[in-house]
């Protein structure tokens, strides 16, 4: 208290001055306290904080992705509209953990702040010089009102931190409820993909010269008269398809198969990739005409050869699910979206 005392001071007056600055601090740490949320833990916390990952939303999450990855097993893999559910909601969890920690570090913070008032009648600051007396300490007033300032600063940072929390958590709950509405439509289709894939036996991947295409219309960037083939392995049924398709809508710039390494349909042999431009550009008008021609031609011949899904447009369809074009998550790039190619996926 020395310090905030101008030197000459009688003694009544310092233990005036120390009286009264001890009921502010009093008054202001009552106050912070008012304001403070619950703490965690507390039975009113329940009813006003979010809940943390850590509690309903990871338990909701590992029982899905537990259900998730039986299903991947028992459809034959890669369930792509499950699996960017999946990711989704795994982003969104670890972001509502982040926001959680930053709500417990400022209200802990807070927190402190006012058990400090209350127990010694003052809060952690440094003395405030006047410039029209230099060496004396502000009054009393000037420095309480500077404390509730800095504390008030502090208090709406944590109502901003609190109204992040419960979105950062609603964001995870309903990327976790979509999770769910695709395991449910997956597992409505159980009986239909059995039969499917009883007829559609897995297969190994095997190796042949590329086969000449055909027909009429053209992707930008195609010449001559065969598809250059990127990957040249597959299993029968995906060169069936991709005889068939080079066929009657080829040539293609580029047909991209095997990809060695690829946890997913392209290391198994079982994915290609029919390129409508090159270079990553977007395709013409005439080559998103010629790309949808050869998606809608797939699906209604997906059941006689035997596909899994196709993508196109940042739109999957998946034929073991309830059917129909299924909107995709923004991957980065014309590629990484499929507007430059339609990805085929057979069983």
């Amino acid at each position: 208290m020395a310090a905030l005392d101008p030197p000459g001071r009688t003694a009544r007056a310092t233990g005036g001055r120390r009286t009264s600055r001890r009921l502010a601090a009093l008054a202001l740490a009552a106050g912070v306290a008012m304001a403070l949320p619950p703490a965690s833990g507390s039975a009113a916390s329940a009813a006003s904080l979010p809940q943390a990952p850590d509690d309903d939303l990871k338990k909701k999450y590992a029982k899905l992705k537990a259900e998730s990855e039986k299903l991947s097993k028992e459809y034959r893999g890669e369930l792509v509209t499950l699996e960017a559910a999946k990711k989704a909601a795994e982003r969104a969890g670890a972001d509502a953990a982040r926001v959680d920690r930053e709500y417990d570090a400022a209200r802990a913070d807070v927190a402190r702040l006012a058990s400090t008032s209350y127990m010694t009648g003052r809060l952690d600051v440094i003395p405030i010089i006047s410039s029209a007396e230099p060496g004396a300490a502000v009054h009393d007033a000037a420095v309480i009102e500077h404390i509730s300032r800095n504390n008030g600063r502090r208090l709406e940072n944590l109502k901003t931190l609190t109204a992040k929390a419960e979105q950062s958590n609603e964001t995870a709950r309903k990327k976790l409820d979509a999770v769910e509405k695709e395991i449910k439509d997956l597992k409505s289709q159980r009986t239909r993909v059995t039969k499917l894939l009883a007829k559609y036996k897995p297969q190994v991947t095997q190796t042949q010269a590329p086969t000449g295409g055909g027909g009429s219309g053209r992707p930008d960037g195609a010449s001559g008269t065969k598809s250059p083939i990127v990957g040249n392995s597959m299993t029968s049924r995906m060169r069936n398809v991709l005889v068939e398709i080079d066929g009657k809508f080829g040539p293609f710039p580029t047909i991209g198969c095997a990809r060695p390494g690829d946890p997913q349909d392209h290391g198994s042999g079982t994915a290609c990739d029919f390129m409508e431009s090159t270079g990553g550009g977007m395709p013409s008008a005439s080559a998103q005409a010629h790309g949808d021609n050869v998606a809608q031609y797939l699906i209604g011949n997906a059941s006689r050869l035997g596909l899994k899904y196709i993508i196109w447009k940042q739109r999957i369809y998946d034929f073991r699910s309830s059917g129909g074009w299924r909107q995709m998550e923004d991957r980065g790039s014309i590629t990484a979206n499929h507007y430059d190619h339609i990805h085929v996926s057979v069983l």
